[in-house]
């Protein structure tokens, strides 16, 4: 698979971004007409990050991520792409671009949630062509304030790695959870954990991790200075891979 064919998806959800932005709603009085602005459901964030070095050792690292979040007053919907390039003088060292999407449907309008979700991961340098992920559950916000957020969730499915030597079906546990901090008006920290283990042996686990720091650098254009890890953990990887992917860098964001 080129990395053309990976990105074209990422590109199409951004062009879509510009759908989400609130719509206008129009009152007809006596003598005017007032237009009232609606505030948008919608929110997210578009990252991107560029190192390059040259002289004896040419390199070039790239990273690029798109996160929506569409919140109601009964559900929540969250999309996350993100794709790494880094290629030098020699060869492409690494090409490899993550999607997910979760959708939550809120219990009687309370801190709890069902929850469904698909995550698809394709690594050019893996001995099989992707792995798709299907999970489905409950989730519960613990805390939910204006400077900080903290949610758990618990859910069952499976995942498959799609032209492996053996791709059936896994059947998996998942075990989550969501944190971010507002540390001050200019800082931010925030953290996303899940944990897939096994339901045929427990010692057999997958493990996704997202975790940075944002710093306020552009009060009207809402730009914050990003570093970022972000982890895909397998203790049981194909033969020839190792167990950690592992992405870390600096980004800009800007918030929508």
């Amino acid at each position: 698979m080129k990395a053309t064919t990976v990105l074209f998806p990422l590109f199409c959800l951004f062009l879509t971004t510009a759908a989400c932005f609130g719509q206008t709603s129009m009152e007809i009085g006596s003598s005017e007409i007032i237009v009232e602005e609606q505030p948008s459901i919608w929110s997210g964030s578009f990252a991107a990050g560029l190192n390059g070095k040259s002289g004896n050792s040419q390199s070039v690292d790239m990273n690029l991520e798109m996160n929506w979040v569409r919140e109601t007053d009964f559900s929540k919907t969250d999309l996350l792409a993100n794709y790494f390039y880094s290629t030098n003088q020699i060869a492409t060292v690494t090409d490899r671009f993550f999607g997910q999407a979760r959708q939550e449907r809120k219990i009687r309008e309370g801190r709890l949630s069902a929850f469904a979700q698909t995550a698809v991961n394709w690594d050019r340098f893996k001995n099989y062509d992707y792995r798709i992920a299907l999970h489905s559950g409950l989730s519960y916000e613990f805390i939910k304030e204006d400077d900080r957020f903290f949610t758990t969730r618990l859910g069952a499915g499976a995942s498959k790695e799609v032209g492996a030597v053996i791709d059936d079906w896994i059947p998996e546990l998942q075990l989550g959870a969501d944190w971010e901090r507002k540390i001050t008006d200019t800082v931010k920290t925030y953290c996303t954990v899940d944990y897939y283990p096994s339901f045929k042996n427990f010692d057999e686990y997958r493990v996704n991790t997202n975790a940075g720091v944002e710093f306020l650098i552009d009060w009207e254009k809402d730009i914050n200075f990003r570093i970022f890890a972000f982890n895909r953990y397998d203790n049981t990887p194909p033969a020839g891979n190792v167990s950690s992917d592992l992405d870390y860098g600096f980004a800009l964001a800007f918030d929508f």
